[in-house]
C-alpha cells in the first residue's frame, strides 16, 4: 500500500533543490553581471545574462510552489488521521 506522505516527501526534497538552483543562479547573475561590470563601460552583460537571472527567479517560484503545496498536503493527510 502506498504512503500517502510519500508524494509530498518527494516534493519537499524537489523543492529544496528547486530553491537552491534557483538561489544559485541569482547570486551568480549577481556575481558575473552586476558586481564585475561595475566600472566598465560596456554594460551589456546585464543584458546577456538576464536568462540565467529568469531562470534563477522561475526556479525558487517552483520552489515555492512546490514547498506550499507538499505542507497543505501534510496538514490534510494529518487531519485525516486524526
Amino acid at each position: 500500500m502506498k504512503s500517502p506522505r510519500l508524494l509530498p516527501i518527494a516534493v519537499l526534497a524537489l523543492r529544496i533543490i528547486a530553491a537552491l538552483v534557483g538561489a544559485a543562479l541569482v547570486v551568480a547573475y549577481i556575481l558575473k553581471a552586476v558586481i564585475d561590470g561595475l566600472g566598465e563601460s560596456d554594460q551589456s552583460l546585464l543584458f546577456w545574462y538576464l536568462p540565467v537571472l529568469f531562470l534563477g527567479l522561475g526556479s525558487a517560484a517552483v520552489g515555492l510552489v512546490a514547498g506550499i503545496w507538499a505542507m497543505l498536503r501534510f496538514y490534510k493527510n494529518s487531519k485525516r488521521c486524526i
